[in-house]
């Protein structure tokens, strides 16, 4: 199996756990139906489960099948260990990101940080607009908020410009 790449909908260490308990379960229930088939010789095969979305493009990222339980048992123990040493990144917004704009998040960081960057989005309205970026115990403060404090003689200037539009 090649180097183990996640979807951008499997964003926050959430999601991804989510998706691994889904696989879990998976492959118990395919356990339990192949060795169902043996005992009872059934050559008919079994209904397909029900697999998320976000399980389903895990899957096809990985190249694997939802009924080869060797690979798929192996996917369990990379996306372990992908979620234990996944860097985590806490972004601050005035609001929630729509799925678009996650993806391009994501994409941003996978990119330029790290191909596993795990992603979560909360909110806090007295930043005005901009991002709190936290990674570890690193924050990075690119908020509205900031730079006016920062820039105390830059607020004349806005209320100024403001009043000339009217």
């Amino acid at each position: 199996m090649t180097e183990l790449s996640l979807p951008p909908d499997v964003y926050s260490p959430e999601v991804l756990s989510i998706v691994m308990m889904e696989l879990r379960d998976h492959i118990l229930q395919a356990t339990q139906a192949a060795t169902k088939a043996r005992v009872t010789n059934a050559t008919t095969t079994a209904e397909r489960p029900h697999l998320s979305a976000q399980l389903r493009a895990v899957l096809a990222t990985a190249g694997v099948k939802e009924d080869d339980l060797a690979r798929l048992q192996t996917l369990s123990t990379q996306l372990e260990d992908l979620r234990k040493q996944a860097p985590v990144v806490h972004l601050l917004l005035t609001a929630l990101p729509n799925r678009p704009q996650k993806h391009q998040f994501v994409q941003w960081f996978r990119e330029h940080i790290h191909p596993h960057l795990l992603l979560t989005f909360a909110t806090r309205s007295d930043i005005g607009g901009g991002v709190i970026v936290q990674a570890g115990s690193h924050v990075y403060d690119f908020s509205f908020r900031e730079q006016l404090i920062h820039n105390k003689k830059r607020i004349g200037e806005l209320f100024a410009e403001k009043a000339n539009v009217r």
